[in-house]
């Protein structure tokens, strides 16, 4: 019998446990994270459910929790339980989101210590997530830090204007953009410099949006790219209309001026994912929001993870949490952003309604990657129908390679790890990919 889900970054399988080092380190990477749950008895290669017996479960259930409150600082709360499954009894832990972190294994300390999630794996957290920690303990958000190198008067008043109908200092820090110092200078925080300061790449670095056209599927041939900004409003309005140019298919004259009327892509979809870039990205983070056009997709790269409780396996559920809420009160005022939590749906149900394949999205070690298809040509639908993966190319591809990964050949399609781990499974049953290995140390490679 098969578990139905598969690993992610709430879920992991244990087969048995020889000894408490990966277990350790999962507690504290789901505690540090979005929290999640631990299943003792189930073999993560593929998910077949063999139980224990009686006298390993009595010994996880007495040396699992004095275990974790031996080698994990602070402590740490979880839920034991044996767990039936089919007539088959694991020992399930369940490990909640802690509000003391940063969580770390004793014997490393901060920062070698810190262990994240990503994904279905861990890994030891960098500086910018222990920079993160620390700004969490602070209690204020990146977006609401100071930036003392401009005031309020260096700002600009046609960027206001989008946002107030009337603007004065005490409306401004009312607003929550800003603050006074002792000496009477109006300083704005990073929402308002971001908002409202036009040349606010010198102040948050990367703060920019980049639109980049490939003539082909791998990077290979860049033939356009552009770099938006001069403040959030200004950025999320130039690049869709940048867009929607480049996926216009129909066009009618206005003038001198040809305007698309039909797109490859819907424009509520392009729309939600430019508004969500800019209202969810970490802007601690510092990079660009990249948008990529290749001849088959168009590729959103946020910087940031997704903001908890949000993660893959819940993304359609319509939960919503904001990380710059400052910002994101601005783009409502602008009627950009609507009720919460209908975005995510609201890009998969247009483009499944235009008749695209799913949109995919997928969460990186820094990144959010969000992928939408582009219409295909009756001769590429005809191909696609035929050989899905493109094999010969995936083949070429992997067997220079070698031995190669789920999440490798994740990034390879432009889908999520948990797509990859499907496809690799009907490659698997059609003998063209075996496994080698099992665990977080599977590879695959082809026959």
């Amino acid at each position: 019998m098969k578990y139905e889900l598969i690993e992610s970054k709430v879920l992991e399988f244990k087969e048995k446990l020889s000894d408490y080092a990966r277990l350790i380190e999962t507690v504290t990477a789901f505690a540090n994270t979005q929290g999640g749950t631990i299943i003792i008895g189930i073999r993560d290669s593929d998910r077949e459910i063999l139980g224990l017996d009686r006298v390993e479960i009595e010994r996880y259930q007495q040396e699992i929790p004095q275990v974790i409150a031996d080698t994990i600082s602070p402590q740490i709360a979880v839920d034991l339980y044996g767990q039936d499954f089919g007539g088959n009894t694991c020992v399930t832990i369940q490990v909640y989101p802690g509000p003391q972190k940063p969580y770390f294994i004793k014997r490393y300390g901060i920062p070698d210590g810190v262990i994240l999630r990503f994904g279905s794996h861990n890994r030891k957290a960098d500086s910018f997530a222990i920079e993160q920690f620390s700004r969490m303990q602070s209690g204020v958000r990146f977006e609401r830090q100071p930036c003392p190198q401009i005031s309020f008067e260096e700002l600009s008043n046609d960027l206001l204007s989008l946002v107030f109908t009337r603007v004065d200092q005490s409306i401004f820090i009312g607003a929550g953009y800003g603050s006074s110092e002792v000496t009477g200078r109006i300083i704005p925080n990073v929402a308002g410099a971001l908002l409202f300061y036009p040349d606010h790449p010198k102040i948050i670095p990367e703060s920019e949006l980049v639109v980049s056209v490939y003539a082909d599927t791998g990077k290979q041939h860049l033939i356009r790219k552009e770099e938006f900004s001069g403040g959030l409003i200004p950025i999320l309005e130039g690049s869709f209309i940048l867009l929607s140019s480049l996926l216009g298919t129909n066009y009618e004259r206005d003038g001198l001026i040809k305007q698309p009327v039909e797109h490859e892509i819907p424009l509520d979809a392009i729309r939600e994912a430019l508004v969500n870039a800019v209202a969810h990205r970490a802007y601690e983070y510092e990079a660009p929001i990249r948008v990529t056009l290749f001849p088959d997709r168009i590729e959103f790269l946020n910087p940031g993870t997704f903001y908890a409780p949000i993660n893959s396996e819940n993304l359609k559920e319509g939960l919503s949490r904001y990380r710059n809420p400052l910002i994101a009160d601005a783009l409502r005022k602008k009627g950009y952003m609507e009720k919460q939590g209908i975005g995510i749906n609201l890009i998969i149900s247009s483009c499944l309604a235009a008749g695209l394949e799913e949109p995919q999205f997928v969460e990186l070690e820094h990144h959010v990657k969000v992928v939408m298809y582009r219409r295909r040509t009756l001769e590429q639908q005809v191909q696609y129908r035929s050989n899905p993966y493109d094999l010969v190319a995936m083949k070429k591809h992997f067997t220079a390679k070698g031995l190669f990964s789920s999440k490798e050949l994740g990034h390879y399609l432009g889908k999520s790890q948990a797509m990859a781990k499907k496809v690799l499974r009907e490659l698997q049953s059609q003998g063209v990919v075996e496994m080698v290995g099992s665990g977080p140390a599977t590879k695959y490679r082809f026959v």
